[in-house]
This record gives C-alpha cells, structure tokens and sequence, in this order.
C-alpha cells in the first residue's frame, strides 16, 4: 500500500527508492546542486490501508525551513479521468478511458481526497496554512511510470474500493 501511495502523491520519482522502516518509508528529493532546496517527506500508511500521511519538509540551504503535514484518503476517489497529453488534461478535453494505453495524465478526484497543513519554520510566520483538494495528478508518459500508475490504480480500485472503480 506505501508503493500505491508514494506513486499517486509522486513521491515515487525515476525510480528513487525510499529509506523503509516498520512504520514508514522516507523520501528525499535528490539534488546535484548544493545550493538547491531538499525535500524529505516521511510516508505512514495508517491501520486503514487506504488513509496515508505525510510529513514533509522543505528546506532552502542557510535559509528558511517549511514543515507541511497532510492526510490523504484513497477511498474517496469517486472519478478517474484520463487524457492522451497534459495540454488535453489542462484544457479538460478529448477524455479516454483510464486503462488506455494513450492515457499519459490521470486525474483523481474526490471531496477531500487530500488535505494539508504548512507552516514556516524560520519563525516569522507563525501562522497555518491549511487547505483541502479533491484532486490527485497522475503522470504516466514512459513505460516505468504507467506500469506503477496502472499498479496503483488497480490497488485503489481492489482494496479502498473507491466509488469510482465501482461497477455499473
């Protein structure tokens, strides 16, 4: 279930494989540039396999620091939409179905599917900021990522038995 989760939050980039412990698996971003921010995200799937957190935090070298935490729910999904190219997802035109082989963009969506909390670090701004999204984007263009997004989505659609896997 990590894998499913770590693919549809994009935390599954090129092929970099997490540090994995019991509880949770962590991400970094990798970066040749030293001046570059880094991105370390922790990823706990909880008892309900289809609910994942995060815990994220993005740090710019000798400078500031933001901690966002966020809660996503797979069994929420209630549409799956596909398209051919990022322009048509972008415009929201031309749809095909998500099992296609054409299908290079998937949108999830369902009312709050992800919601997160951020907050700086550096200690000027105090202040949360929170926000709900009823919608995941999948990127799918080389083979690698659809075998992982079609994998994830059959996981989505078997276990969290999300409403719009459903059969009509």
């Amino acid at each position: 279930m990590r894998d499913a989760h770590a693919v549809l939050l994009g935390l599954s980039q090129d092929g970099a494989e997490p540090e994995r412990a019991e509880s949770a698996d962590t991400y970094y971003s990798i970066v040749d540039d030293p001046n570059a921010p880094r991105l370390v995200t922790r990823l706990e799937v909880s008892g309900a396999p289809c609910r994942a957190r995060t815990m994220s935090a993005l740090q710019f070298p000798a400078k500031w620091a933001t901690l966002t935490m966020s809660l996503v729910d797979l069994s929420r999904v209630t549409s799956v939409t596909a398209y051919a190219s990022v322009d048509d997802m972008i415009a929201e035109m031309n749809p095909i179905p998500f099992d296609s082989p054409d299908a290079e963009q998937i949108v999830l969506t369902g009312r709050g599917l992800f919601c997160s909390s951020r907050m700086s670090l550096s200690g000027e701004n105090t202040v949360s900021d929170d926000m709900c999204s009823d919608r995941l984007d999948l990127t799918m263009v080389d083979a690698e990522e659809k075998a992982r997004g079609r994998k994830a989505l059959a996981i989505v659609a078997d276990v969290c038995k999300a409403p719009a896997f459903a059969k009509k």
